[in-house]
């Protein structure tokens, strides 16, 4: 097993500097916490203002003290965070911690369960690698709060389409098991290995589909049972995991600008550079090979000093991919949704790439904060990797943030996409689980818009801004993106669109609630919500005309839209008309293309 006084490679030995710099940085030694500045969250947590020590951090800058031979202060760090757990087995936040010790568990809102599965990981790395330099005392209490963490993951039993979490609780329990030779929590967590692989390859591929950080996250998670579990069941299914892991990021990498193309799950950033534990990830695995000899890891983070730890390891075939990305079309079905009626709807994406250019859109998402349901990036021949970042996103956004009610709908071939937009009763607001907006429900907005974020300082629009009905060319370089918005309703108001300037780039813009006063609204109760059109990403050396209008027909329930893109591809798409439930939206989704319905094979058999 892997020891820390063991010859560090360079990049390692810098993963653990920058960690052990950030940690020491947030140091807070009157808590013996980590301390950060506190910051909006609009989930679990209401620590938005001040100064608050967070229990998580606490604990991997414990693990990075023990990496960088201080085990006095790791124990006293472990000593503090240990006390917060929540160790009464009667509880309904057993085995779990609160995000800050300024807020108590019962003062979350709502408590996270996923803190078991994230401390108890790195717990589990403690006693793996640093057991012996621990006190007697202190391995007990750490061996003991394992223990904990393992039976609330058990207890939660969480669905095995949550991937990241899925993945690092199975860790959790193995590792318990292992460590504490708990037979029982062992048998649990080996048949949990089986049911993570049995669901990735009955859905296809993975539910938190191409999530770059969520990624990096689930591949440490299979990478730690590969590396510190006995168990050979658990280290075979782990292999399956890894191999599918793989083959789905390099679906979708796209070497000429660094960054994983779209569709997206659930992502925080739209530039790889500012993920360094992914690049972490990739040198390693990579072995450094260029351009992964030079990834920026721009700033010192704690989480940088899991790679470290890890003997992360890829196939030929995917090193070969993240060298050199192949140019091309790709869909691939991620997993798919079962309605009451039994009909299973699949989630499935498309992304193109070029030397120069890559889009990708899901064919049906939401417009949380997390997605990204349509999202490409290109570059020029001057760019260096991960020093600018050129992209276009798609978003919904009510007020200020997000809004999950909204919904996307979309066909595509090459980089033309045919895409719609409707809204869904009962719905998210803010957050898509924890934020509900029921049918019925008032809520109110001053605001409610569709926006193509371009985001290229240099992207100018030298023709027509007339983006309702378009089309509206924007010059962007490398490539030209061409936007038209066929038709937009949200009841009895009059759309408005325009085109403005915005940092680093241009916003593209239809705003459904003229005027600047709030409303109140009943969403299932507005009569009829919808938007509907076309975006190109097109090679500015490559010929081509504007393609034709969309036409769009709206019977009382289902908009059809139909267009034939610039490379004379026919497009088809159906989608509600009306504002529905979630599952009326799925069910009404049909994309072809040149007639033909697309069903994209699944990754994982």
């Amino acid at each position: 097993m892997d020891q820390p006084n063991q010859t560090r490679s360079e990049l390692d030995h810098r993963l653990i500097t920058l960690a052990r710099q950030a940690g020491d940085a947030a140091w807070d030694p009157v808590t013996g916490l980590i301390a950060e500045p506190a910051a909006y969250n609009p989930i679990h947590t209401r620590i938005w203002t001040g100064t608050r020590h967070p229990h998580r951090e606490s604990v991997l800058f414990a693990l990075t003290l023990l990496e960088t031979g201080d085990p006095n202060r790791a124990e006293a760090v472990l000593d503090v965070v240990l006390k917060a757990q929540d160790t009464d087995d009667a509880s309904p936040t057993y085995g779990i911690w609160s995000y800050y010790a300024e807020e108590s568990l019962a003062e979350m809102a709502p408590p996270d369960w996923n803190w078991a599965d994230f401390l108890g990981r790195d717990l589990a790395f403690i006693l793996f690698r640093h057991a012996s330099d621990l006190s007697t005392e202190c391995r007990t209490l750490v061996e003991t709060a394992l223990r904990h963490a393992a039976r609330s993951i058990i207890r939660r039993n969480v669905a095995m389409s949550y991937t990241n979490i899925a993945a690092k609780g199975t860790f959790v329990t193995l590792a318990a098991g292992q460590l504490l030779q708990d037979h029982e929590l062992t048998r649990y967590a080996i048949e949990r290995v089986g049911r993570l692989r049995d669901q990735i390859r009955d859905a296809g591929s993975f539910a938190e589909y191409n999530s770059p950080g969520y990624w990096a996250i689930t591949l440490e998670a299979i990478t730690a049972i590969r590396q510190y579990i006995e168990a050979l069941a658990a280290v075979e299914g782990a292999g399956w995991i890894a191999e599918r892991l793989w083959r789905h990021f390099i679906q979708r990498w796209h070497r000429p600008t660094g960054q994983l193309s779209g569709p997206m799950a659930r992502s925080y950033v739209d530039d790889l550079a500012d993920v360094g534990p992914v690049l972490a990830v990739l040198a390693k695995a990579t072995g450094q090979e260029s351009p992964f000899d030079a990834v920026p890891l721009r700033k010192p983070s704690l989480s940088l000093v899991v790679p470290a730890i890890l003997d992360v390891a890829a196939p030929e075939y995917v090193i070969d991919a993240l060298v050199d990305s192949p140019t091309g079309q790709v869909r691939e079905r991620f997993s798919h949704t079962t309605a009451a009626s039994g009909h299973r709807q699949a989630i499935q994406g498309t992304t193109w790439r070029t030397p120069r250019a890559t889009l990708g859109t899901a064919n049906t998402s939401e417009f949380w904060l997390q997605r990204r349901p349509l999202l490409g990036y290109w570059a020029t021949e001057d760019d260096h990797l991960w020093q600018q970042n050129r992209h276009v996103r798609l978003r919904f956004r009510k007020d200020d943030y997000d809004f999950s009610s909204a919904v996307f709908s979309s066909i595509q071939a090459g980089g033309h996409v045919l895409w719609a937009v409707g809204f869904i009763s009962p719905g998210g607001d803010e957050h898509i689980g924890l934020h509900k907006i029921e049918a019925g429900q008032p809520f109110t907005a001053r605001s409610l818009k569709l926006i193509f974020e371009i985001r290229d300082p240099d992207a100018t629009v030298p023709g027509s801004r007339t983006l309702l009905p378009g089309p509206v060319e924007i010059d962007a370089g490398p490539v030209r993106l061409r936007i038209a918005v066929a038709a937009a309703r949200f009841g009895d108001l009059r759309p408005q669109a325009r085109i403005e300037p915005a940092e680093d780039g241009i916003d593209a813009t239809v705003e459904l609630l003229p005027g600047p006063a709030e409303r109140e609204l009943i969403m299932n109760r507005v009569d009829g919500g919808y938007l509907v059109g076309s975006f190109s990403m097109i090679e500015s050396d490559t010929p081509s005309d504007s393609g034709s209008p969309v036409e769009v027909e709206v019977d009382e329930a289902v908009l059809t839209a139909r267009w034939t893109s610039p490379a004379g591809n026919r497009l088809e798409l159906s989608a509600p008309a009306r504002i529905g439930t979630a599952e009326q939206h799925l069910a009404a989704y049909r994309g072809l293309v040149d007639g033909v319905a697309v069903e994209a094979p699944p990754l994982a058999r």
